[in-house]
């Protein structure tokens, strides 16, 4: 397949992401190569886990999944301001692929279980290559008209099965001390991994809860939630079946924004001894991404009853490296201290509300590894 709209050095190409990725015409953009920057975020398709050919500059928000192996050149910003950041960058056009499914009743496609920043840059693209996918389930959410497609590509494949993280116990004890936190009524935000499945399995005995969440996994399918607002779902068919069914899709802003008794979980590489937050980079190199985090957490923070939750492993290496650390790895800073209310490793839980430096200091040397405690806690004296 060769896109026949034809691509223009200096484009900036923007790819759907995660489930929502059209990974066909990823493919025939690897195999027909120009000199564009191709913006792509998470995948779980193998597209981009072989070269990629030189003409093409990879551009992302991080360096998720196979984005790891590869040169790209990240911008650090918040998913949130994705669009915004994107409408500065093309040198030349705006070129999107998207993958939605085929018109509904009203003649209009939708972009089914993955609304992201493409769906926010409709108004701006000078090009729209669709992806169009008789498989997709039909999701209440954005619609993409079908006079603004300069080129469609007819498919039908399911979305990708995104299986399970196989549970430790390592993250068997952060999510039994990161559920404990979240009281019945409350508004969830996950994402993906083993800590949120557990969490939800450890949720399932929750009454008037509401998920809002930019990703949710197959965590959701624990919960019978009063409401379900989120922007990408992945995981398995009845995943997919169940948000189809229950779930309104929304894009990023919406579903980023404070709501009573809002508990926003998010993932870190490493916390300091102030609560300040890396999820980005390791001595290994550009690992994560700001994602939608600091967001969140802040969202969190505002709303009435509101929580900012960070969780991580209290060590990496088999133990012999600390992720309680007195100063981040290369000064990397995802999230600020003012934004995060509590940390959780698998030795307990940091509630940082209310505390000055010293006192977050000694509350985060108390859940790192008991090894390495001594070393931190001279730190926090």
């Amino acid at each position: 397949m060769r896109l026949s709209s034809g691509l223009q050095a200096g484009d900036l190409v923007v790819a759907g992401q995660g489930v929502g990725e059209p990974t066909p015409l990823l493919r025939a953009l690897l195999d027909d190569p120009a000199p564009v920057d191709l913006f792509v975020g998470l995948s779980h398709s193998d597209v981009l886990r072989g070269p990629v050919p030189a003409p093409v500059r990879l551009v992302s928000f991080g360096a998720l999944g196979p984005l790891r192996d590869h040169d790209v050149e990240v911008l650090p910003v918040h998913f949130l301001d994705l669009p915004r950041q994107l409408r500065h960058r093309p040198r030349n056009r705006l070129v999107l692929l998207v993958q939605v499914s085929p018109p509904d009743a009203d003649g209009r496609h939708r972009f089914s279980a993955a609304v992201d920043h493409t769906a926010e840059l409709v108004d701006d693209a000078d090009v729209i290559v669709a992806e169009v996918n008789d498989a997709l389930p039909t999701t209440i959410g954005p619609t993409l008209d079908p006079a603004r497609i300069d080129e469609a590509v007819a498919t039908s494949r399911p979305l990708p099965t995104v299986p399970r993280a196989e549970p430790t116990d390592v993250a068997r004890a952060i999510a039994a001390h990161a559920a404990a936190l979240v009281g019945d009524g409350a508004a969830l935000q996950l994402g993906l991994g083993a800590v949120p499945q557990l969490m939800g399995e450890a949720l399932a005995d929750r009454t008037g809860l509401r998920v809002r969440s930019t990703l949710v996994g197959d965590w959701l399918l624990a919960l019978d939630p009063a409401e379900t607002v989120l922007s990408e779902a992945a995981g398995s068919p009845e995943l997919y079946a169940h948000v189809a069914a229950h779930a309104r899709m929304v894009g990023v802003p919406e579903v980023n924004t404070p709501v009573d008794g809002l508990v926003a979980v998010n993932s870190a590489l490493e916390v300091d001894l102030s609560g300040a937050v890396n999820a980005e980079a390791t001595a290994r190199g550009y690992v994560g991404g700001i994602g939608g985090q600091a967001d969140f957490l802040r969202a969190a923070q505002r709303s009435p009853g509101g929580l900012a939750v960070v969780i991580l492993p209290a060590t990496a290496e088999r133990g012999r490296r600390s992720r309680i650390v007195p100063t981040l790895h290369a000064g990397t800073v995802t999230t600020p201290r003012s934004c995060v209310d509590v940390v959780v490793t698998e030795h307990g839980v940091a509630d940082l509300r209310g505390r000055g430096l010293r006192e977050r200091a000694r509350a985060l040397a108390a859940i790192a590894a008991p090894h390495h405690r001594d070393t931190l806690g001279q730190e926090a004296a």
